[in-house]
């Protein structure tokens, strides 16, 4: 993939992020649409649920014009409630202020025996009660696995709180 269609998928997810923040900002308000409650963002709706990243590194990359840092996790979660799968993750953050930063990430989804899906993210992240929440958008390639292929080319819709016993959840967009 080019730099510029790189650019253009990242833009493209950080903008869809921002117009889908209030939806995912907080999961307890369930807006209506044409009558009908919107609650796939509930916890028992999402497609993955992660059980607590642990982290592998943290390096800082830049100072100027923004504090830019690099993370490395880690985490075990389930996928459609039933799949044991460990979430590999690296997230370039910058940091717009001391309560907001801006994360690209990728990563690989690998179930026990060994079948992979990679992603893409972009996330928003807010400083709350002591710990960073983040809500964001990811997007998953292609993959041969059967138990994977529910992710196929899906997008999904993500919240998650960095800390090593709060879970993280995905919502399949359809």
């Amino acid at each position: 993939m080019s730099k510029y269609s790189s650019l253009v998928v990242g833009i493209s997810i950080l903008l869809a992020s921002l117009l889908l923040f209030p939806y995912i900002s907080n999961t307890q308000a369930l807006p209506v649409r044409d009558g009908k409650e919107m609650n796939f963002l509930n916890t028992s709706n999402a497609i993955y649920e992660g059980n607590g990243e642990k982290l592998l590194s943290n390096k800082n990359i830049s100072l100027i014009p923004y504090f830019i840092t690099e993370q490395k996790y880690v985490e075990n979660g389930l996928l459609n409630g039933v799949e044991n799968v460990t979430n590999t993750q690296t997230y370039l953050n910058t940091h717009i202020s001391d309560d907001i930063l801006l994360g690209k990430g990728n990563g690989t989804i690998e179930t026990m025996d060994g079948q992979n899906i990679t992603w893409i993210s972009s996330d928003i992240g807010r400083q709350t009660d002591n710990k960073w929440v983040f809500n964001g958008i990811t997007l998953f390639n292609n993959t041969k696995s059967d138990s994977l292929s529910i992710l196929n080319n899906s997008i999904t819709l993500s919240k998650s709180a960095s800390g090593p016993i709060l879970s993280d959840h995905m919502w399949l967009l359809e």
